[in-house]
């Protein structure tokens, strides 16, 4: 009886590469689950109520929206707030549909090089130049950093248009809801 090694050692290879696409494919989800949970509560519906919704028990509920708001920079200036949220909302769309929300930022990109700017802000142009060139993880990286050249980023976004009304509506109730 031949054991073919070679064989066995590329299924483990193929199935840790599946494997490791699911982990992160199922960490994905689990943040947008606990976003929408912190959008319900942000939009007044409270703790027992989203877990009726969902079907799920106010423990499981609390427990995502502490996970959400872990996540989250202690940011005191609503000015800082809302952006951030408004980027929360663009990293779920970039997930769902990074083509499309790529070729937006892309043209975003496009329409503020057409306009004269500051060197700083060219340098922020630039840096969304080669974000939208990178993978997903690195632009969420990029976009929902907490420190000052991150949050200055965040004011020269190139996604306008990205999100819906309801979607920026949202993500001002969060800011509100994170008021210090």
């Amino acid at each position: 009886m031949d054991i073919n090694v070679d064989e066995l050692v590329q299924e483990a290879e193929d199935l840790g590469r599946i494997s490791e696409q699911l982990r992160l494919e199922q960490l994905v989800a689990a943040h947008r689950r606990q976003e929408a949970i912190l959008s319900l509560h942000a939009l007044g519906l409270s703790i027992r109520d989203i877990a009726k919704r969902i079907h799920s028990s106010p423990a499981v509920v609390q427990a995502s929206l502490k996970s959400a708001r872990s996540r989250r920079p202690h940011l005191v200036r609503r000015e800082e707030r809302i952006p951030f949220e408004l980027h929360i909302q663009l990293s779920l769309k970039l997930h769902a549909d990074e083509e499309k929300i790529r070729s937006i930022g892309r043209a975003g990109v496009k329409k503020m090089r057409e306009r004269p700017r500051s060197s700083v802000a060219d340098e922020w142009v630039d840096k969304w130049d080669q974000l939208l060139g990178r993978p997903v993880a690195e632009i969420d990286e990029a976009m929902l950093e907490d420190s000052p050249f991150a949050t200055e980023l965040r004011q020269m976004s190139p996604f306008a248009g990205a999100l819906s009304d309801q979607e920026r509506l949202i993500a001002i109730k969060k800011a509100a809801a994170f008021a210090p």
